[in-house]
């Protein structure tokens, strides 16, 4: 009977865990920051900056998002993110 609320959580924990962006960048399977390329972001100030780039539907040489609707590229992406380096 433990055994078996002991998985049940663990389960769902797992799935909780696995369903935000979050994971995917700690296994590297989400974009990287910007601060990786620091040089072309510099003018980077809002979202609509990001996505007139990063927008999969606009031809650019930059890789698309796969979230184009979302809001919050610099939360994830910029200065305020965890683990940015000026």
């Amino acid at each position: 009977m433990n055994f078996k609320k002991t998985l049940t959580t663990a389960l769902l924990l797992l799935l909780l865990a696995s369903s935000g962006c979050a994971y995917r960048h700690y296994l590297g399977m989400h974009g990287p920051s910007i601060n990786n390329s620091p040089d072309i972001h510099l003018d980077a100030k809002n979202d609509e900056q990001c996505l007139q780039c990063h927008n999969p539907e606009t031809p650019t040489d930059a890789p698309p998002t796969n979230h184009p609707r979302f809001k919050g590229c610099l939360k994830c992406h910029g200065p305020e993110a965890p683990g940015y380096k000026e």
